[in-house]
């Protein structure tokens, strides 16, 4: 499911918190080699979309906006149940 609502980091913000993920299992703003975890990112090439394990980036989506990518990172995180608290 996208949800076309989250379409910036501020929005993302007050979402996940709120759909109960767990913060150490995600960074809104970068965060390579930080441990395991989904992080969205703004860089010279556009915005990146990956996940960080042993300091590598896995995943990797670049999208030309931050509402693309955004959905994308949201999508990541309720299809994998380990974000969750409980």
């Amino acid at each position: 499911m996208v949800d076309r609502d989250a379409r910036t980091r501020a929005d993302l913000e007050t979402l996940l918190p709120q759909e109960g993920f767990r913060p150490d299992c995600y960074r809104l703003y970068g965060g390579e080699g930080i441990g395991h975890c989904y992080v969205i990112d703004h860089v010279p090439a556009g915005w990146e979309v990956y996940y960080t394990a042993s300091s590598s980036k896995t995943a990797l989506r670049v999208f030309p906006t931050e509402a693309d990518a955004c959905a994308d990172f949201l999508d990541r995180l309720r299809q994998d149940p380990t974000t969750r608290h409980g």
